[in-house]
């Protein structure tokens, strides 16, 4: 078990919020550190992360001992802290460990065989979830496991995301009103990101169609979208089969423009819709709103005999 205190926490997550500004993503960079620690027979726990740099070349060789004491006093070493791992960061691209990683962590784990790597997506924090994962190399695993650890105190991680964002960058207030606003059944908008449902509202008879749903963003930032989609008996959906028996469909961006788009076939003449109900949208502090259902009606008509 990995015992991990709330500051080094949320000096970490400084860090890579420094590199990665969750407004503004043009400019994201994978940053890196080293974590110190002291190692007992049932438990690491750690004392500290010490940030090295961000950028492409930002891995520092275990082997030059003279640049990696260089950021670790003597003190601290006579006191028994040792390096335990590393830690580096995915901004947006989610939790795991790239073939140059595995290659990293070989190395640490040839120092010391309980020696981890920390990976951390500050995208992914969220109230519950720290927004990292720790890995470690099993010769006999054809993958990186993934290893227990705790903090020191419980506390809201998605607040300190919140708290360390508005230290940093100067979040935009929206002018409009942050519960949903329903603009037509086809569109509504949520601290000005709008959700936008459009096809055709006419078509023959077993003709094919297409639906798209898109998004606007105020500002570059990160938005998280999951929706199911409805129609009636007239209209048979040719979604790939992954996504027909897929409970919620989810998409992650990061600016303005489509979404999904997906095909349908009219069965019957008459009026029909295609609806997007059960809508949650998180916002770039990963706050969860529920949305009212979009609806699109399509009249179907007869094809021409000729």
């Amino acid at each position: 078990m990995i015992r991990i205190p709330r500051t080094v926490y949320e000096k970490f997550l400084r860090f890579a919020l420094e590199n990665a500004n969750p407004l503004n993503s043009q400019d994201w960079k994978e940053c890196i550190g080293l974590v110190l620690g002291r190692i007992m027979e049932n438990e690491i726990s750690v004392t500290d992360i010490v940030p090295i740099g961000a950028g492409t070349a930002v891995f520092v060789d275990i082997t030059d001992y003279e640049k990696v004491f260089s950021l670790i006093s003597f003190s601290r070493i006579e006191q028994g802290e040792v390096i335990v791992g590393w830690a580096h960061t995915h901004p947006g691209l989610g939790l795991f460990l790239s073939g140059t990683d595995i290659q990293t962590q070989r190395l640490y784990q040839k120092m010391h065989p309980k020696a981890f790597a920390l990976v951390l997506d500050p995208m992914k924090v969220s109230k519950k979830f720290s927004g990292f994962n720790i890995y470690r190399l099993d010769e006999k695993k054809p993958h990186p496991i993934t290893e227990e650890y705790y903090f020191d105190q419980e506390f809201d991680f998605l607040s300190v995301l919140e708290s360390l964002t508005s230290e940093l960058y100067l979040v935009p207030i929206p002018l409009i009103p942050a519960t949903p606003v329903i603009s037509s059944e086809t569109e509504v908008s949520w601290k000005g990101i709008n959700i936008m449902i459009s096809g055709k509202t006419k078509v023959l008879m077993d003709q094919l169609f297409q639906v798209q749903v898109s998004v606007n963003l105020p500002f570059r930032q990160f938005v998280r979208l999951e929706y199911q989609i409805e129609t009636d008996n007239m209209i048979e959906n040719l979604f790939p089969l992954e996504l027909a028996h897929s409970e919620f469909i989810f998409h992650e961006t990061l600016t303005s423009g489509t979404l999904g788009i997906y095909t349908f076939r009219s069965k019957m003449i008459g009026t029909s819709y295609i609806r997007l109900k059960n809508i949650y949208l998180s916002d770039y502090q990963q706050k969860q709103q529920k949305m009212p259902e979009l609806r699109l009606i399509t009249q179907i008509r007869e094809a021409d005999s000729h």
